[in-house]
Formats: C-alpha cells, sequence, structure tokens
C-alpha cells in the first residue's frame, strides 16, 4: 500500500486529492495549518497533523514510511499574496525549502510541487510551452518561479520533484473558492443575471479541480523515474479568451448579461501547450469549463452557494482578515 503526505491537504486542490487517493486504496496524510479552513473528511485512510510548512518539527514524524509528498500548501493567487508579501514570500518558497529539507532527512525521494502557469505572465497571443521564458507578474507567480528554482537545483539523487504548472483552476471542491474566474463568474450570473469581463481579449487555461487532482495521481505513480520534470498542467482545448468565458457562461445561464469593461486589471495573458503531460502521463482532462458552469449553476439553484461572497469561499478575504487581525494584536 502507497503512504503519501500532503502538505495543505484539506485546501481547494487538497481535499479533492486526498479524497481521490483514500479512494484508490491509499494512506494519506494530510498537513494543513487551517489557514484557509477546508474539512476534514472523514474517510479510511486519511489522517489530518495539524502543522505549517514553516515549522516542520509541527509534522517532521509523519514523514516515517512516506513513499512520496505532494507540496501544495501556499499562499494562493495574486491578490492574497499582494496583502501580505512577507508571508507569502515565507510560505511559497521558503516553506518549499523546509519541506524539501524534511524531506531528505526522512529519506523521502519523491516530491509532486504545484505550481501555476501564472509564472508565463504575458505571452499574447504566442503559445508558451514548458521550456518558454518565464515573466512573473505578481508576488505570486515570483515566489513558485523561484521555489521552481531551488527545486530544480538540487541534485536527483537527493529529491527528485515533479514540477506541475496548473491551468487556471475551477470546480466544485469540498473547500469551495469563489474566488477564481469561472466559479465567481458563474455564481455572478445565476445570483445576479450578470458577468463582468475586464478585457476580454487576453488568454487564459483552465483546469478543473478534480483533474488537477488526477494530474497529481499520474506523476506519483510516475515516481520512480529519477530526475526532476517540469510539466504543464491542463489542456490545449481549454485555452480561452475571457470574453469567450463569458459568453459560455450566459449561454448556459440564459437572461445572462455579459458586460466588457476594456480595463484590464490583471496583466496576465498567456496561452499554454499541454501536450507533454499528455504524451508522457497519458493525462487527458474529462471536465470542461462547461462542465463547471453547469455544476455550480445546477447547485445555485439547488439553494446551495446563496452565500458564495462569503469570506471562507475567498483566499484574498482571508488574508485580509488574517492580516487585520495580526495588525491589531501588534497594537495590543
Amino acid at each position: 500500500m502507497q503512504r503519501y503526505l500532503i502538505t495543505g491537504g484539506r485546501g481547494y486542490i487538497g481535499s479533492v486529492l486526498a479524497r481521490r487517493l483514500a479512494r484508490s486504496g491509499a494512506e494519506v496524510v494530510v498537513v494543513d495549518n487551517g489557514m484557509v479552513g477546508g474539512p476534514e473528511l472523514d474517510l479510511p485512510g486519511i489522517a489530518y497533523v495539524d502543522g505549517d510548512v514553516r515549522d516542520t518539527g509541527s509534522w517532521e514524524k509523519a514523514l516515517e514510511g512516506v513513499d512520496a509528498v505532494v507540496h501544495l500548501a501556499a499562499i494562493v493567487g495574486d491578490p492574497a499574496c499582494g496583502v501580505d508579501p512577507d508571508t507569502a514570500w515565507e510560505v511559497n518558497y521558503r516553506g518549499t525549502i523546509q519541506v524539501a529539507e524534511a524531506c531528505r532527512r526522512a529519506d523521502v525521494r519523491s516530491l509532486v510541487f504545484a505550481s501555476t502557469c501564472s509564472n508565463y505572465g504575458v505571452t499574447g497571443d504566442r503559445e508558451v510551452d514548458a521550456w518558454s521564458p518565464l515573466a512573473p507578474q505578481s508576488v505570486y507567480a515570483e515566489s513558485k518561479v523561484m521555489a521552481e528554482h531551488y527545486l530544480l537545483s538540487l541534485p536527483h539523487d537527493m529529491l527528485s520533484s515533479r514540477l506541475l504548472r496548473f491551468a487556471t483552476i475551477h470546480g466544485l471542491s469540498p473547500r469551495m473558492r469563489f474566488d477564481l474566474a469561472v466559479n465567481v463568474m458563474t455564481a455572478n450570473a445565476v445570483a445576479r443575471g450578470a458577468v463582468t469581463v475586464h478585457g476580454g481579449t487576453q488568454w487564459r487555461p483552465f483546469l478543473h479541480v478534480e483533474d488537477a487532482a488526477s494530474a497529481v495521481q499520474l506523476t506519483l505513480g510516475d515516481v520512480r523515474r529519477i530526475g526532476t520534470t517540469v510539466h504543464n498542467c491542463g489542456s490545449r482545448e481549454e485555452n480561452y479568451r475571457m470574453d469567450a468565458v463569458g459568453d459560455l457562461i450566459a449561454e448556459e445561464v440564459p437572461g445572462t448579461g455579459v458586460e466588457i469593461r476594456k480595463e484590464q486589471t490583471d496583466p496576465r495573458n498567456y496561452r499554454v501547450n499541454f501536450d507533454p503531460i499528455a504524451r508522457e502521463l497519458g493525462f487527458s482532462p474529462s471536465l470542461r469549463v462547461v462542465d463547471t458552469v453547469r455544476h455550480i449553476r445546477d447547485a445555485m439553484r439547488d439553494g446551495e452557494f446563496a452565500d458564495f461572497g462569503a469570506a471562507r469561499y475567498s483566499n484574498h478575504q482571508i488574508a485580509v482578515a488574517r492580516r487585520e487581525g495580526s495588525v491589531r494584536t501588534r497594537a495590543l
């Protein structure tokens, strides 16, 4: 039986991955500090440890007998990292170093690292691959690029890392988020009959959260290969211009008006090639943007997520509340 440790395993991707791995028969240890909430799933095979990647002493014993580590723990998203850049760097970059060092001490040789296609920044209509230049536009992407550089610098006999640059994630999860483009645009369409698109011509690739977890599973099955790899994780067919996403949502939620605001507050614009992960790992996403639109639409029509604007669904709002709480504590 395989045994895996997931940092950030109560989060948006982590909770889906923990469930999938447990149901496949693996033993799963989730290490999470509860910063963004998220449930503890009542499933056989999953154990939870309250721990922070910045403090390996709080969870390092859980590495005993582990075959591979999936490192998901991070301050995720440009807005959330912008609230407190110092903490973002501590968690996303220094936390990755701490995890890698803990793996070395425990003789765990395989690590799957969650990175992001946001690393490409601004590429226009040109399709980029895993070896294209990186142009991070935010603290979030910068911290992920630096964490990648660190992992890529390690000797292969110390740690073989699998770097997955995820497309923009969407879909239903036990730890739901409505600060992600497809999720919040769909919720606004259902609740308010309106979708706002800023810019509209910029490219963005998308990936369902279940397929992100599936890609990690496939990568874990490939850990016997020695060496470090970098894969863009998504599907070429799921590259969209943002105005097309708005039109798709309006088609699935009749009566929705689409407003295009020409000002583009987010500079990112990237179109990504995902062929290598399909060719080398056999990865093929099973769900598309339209599936998430339908799932969220139907769930909201059944009475779920009436409070989709609540802070617990937003990494940014959670970061703001945490920052304000920290300031008040120091003032006392």
